[in-house]
């Protein structure tokens, strides 16, 4: 299997003083193609949506600044954990906080000062047509610089 990457910008970043930092926006999109040529089928996703539902309520689903070049979550690179994750038409919209890591904190920075994405990460194969495969396996997401998903970007506000 290969590691899939998908990199969604159309976020917004809140602040609060009980709640700290949160991003939230567009994570993943069904049915659309992608920078990186993919289309994933909305079949799947929702699939791959309901087996990390257990993840958001248990506050275990870390994501890191940047793609790593593995599957596997390095905790010294968590700087977000994801809060909600919900269907909206063909769009995932999700939360996820901005955690006061060494990562976390250099993100914020980076959100409040330019723009960062936010990209699902994820094992699986792809099709000669760009068709993401059933083998798909959704691990998480994370803040990049590049996404490959048009509407996820991360703005500050």
């Amino acid at each position: 299997m290969k590691l899939i990457t998908e990199i969604s910008h159309d976020l917004q970043l809140e602040e609060t003083k009980s709640n700290g930092f949160n991003i939230v926006g567009i994570f993943s999109s069904a049915g659309l193609k992608n920078n990186n040529n993919r289309i994933y089928k909305k079949d799947i996703l929702e699939r791959e949506i309901k087996k990390v539902t257990g993840k958001v309520g248990d506050k275990t689903l870390w994501g890191e600044l940047g793609h790593p070049p593995n599957p596997e979550i390095n905790p010294e690179r968590i700087a977000i954990l994801t809060t909600v994750l919900e269907w909206k038409g063909d769009h995932v919209y999700g939360r996820a906080k901005v955690l006061d890591t060494p990562m976390g904190n250099i993100a914020k920075t980076l959100i409040k000062e330019g723009k960062m994405g936010i990209s699902s990460r994820g094992l699986g194969t792809v099709s000669e047509d760009g068709s993401v495969n059933e083998d798909f396996n959704l691990i998480t997401w994370d803040l990049v610089t590049d996404p490959s998903n048009n509407p996820s970007w991360v703005n500050g506000i």
